[in-house]
């Protein structure tokens, strides 16, 4: 009985980690979502006020800069669709890495990037994206 308890008790941890890893990979699509529509309001509460974007050219943008920009293109991303990720979680802190098709009115490229996020309560925030590659960046 007490072997069944422990392995019950195992079972549940694992299942309930595997839904935070689900849970970090729907809030980075919905992240994306928001690019996509210029949703500054849940944009604003997505980003860690140290925020941090290093694009595939090198430059990097803070969370001010980042979301003027998000502002003004808005319309102009047509999509920002994550293709493939995973998540790797350690307590608050959880990472992922993957790779987004990016369709913008003028161009489509894919990045290979790493997030970086923090547990604050309940809610996740990214404070550091790092693409590590791009492909077709014109």
């Amino acid at each position: 009985m007490k072997y069944l308890l422990l392995f019950t008790m195992l079972l549940w941890s694992v299942i309930a980690h595997a839904q935070d890893e689900q849970h970090l990979l729907d809030f980075e699509k919905q992240i994306e979502a928001a690019v996509v529509a210029a949703d500054l309001s849940f944009l604003q509460k997505a980003y860690a006020d140290d925020f941090r974007f290093k694009h595939g050219t090198g430059h990097i943008d803070t969370k001010g800069t980042w979301l003027k920009d998000v502002e003004k293109n808005k319309g102009k991303f047509v999509s920002r669709n994550v293709d493939k990720s995973e998540a790797e979680l350690h307590g608050d802190i959880g990472i992922t890495q993957g790779t987004i098709t990016v369709t913008r009115t003028e161009s489509s490229y894919t990045i290979h990037y790493v997030r970086v996020y923090r547990k604050v309560g309940n809610a996740w925030e990214l404070f550091m994206h790092r693409t590590v590659q791009q492909e077709n960046f014109k």
